[in-house]
């Protein structure tokens, strides 16, 4: 199953985009993240295991600020 990472920056917006997709009925959790891309630090992110089109298209009319999407198994 493959595992999709959307990087927020801040714990706010994972709260918020986390919350947002559960009411849609999509399955996500939130895990801090650690960069060693220097001075990128560390930032939160939503992780979720499908439906990713439509979880971006949720949080974008949510107001969540995505930096980043990573896919991973």
């Amino acid at each position: 199953m493959k595992k999709y990472i959307i990087t927020t920056g801040t714990v706010t917006y994972a709260i918020k985009g986390r919350d947002t997709l559960r009411r849609k009925g999509i399955k996500a959790k939130i895990e801090r993240i650690t960069s060693g891309k220097g001075s990128a630090g560390c930032g939160y992110s939503i992780i979720i295991n499908d439906s990713l089109n439509e979880a971006v298209g949720i949080l974008h009319d949510a107001g969540v600020k995505i930096l980043e999407i990573n896919e991973s198994n």
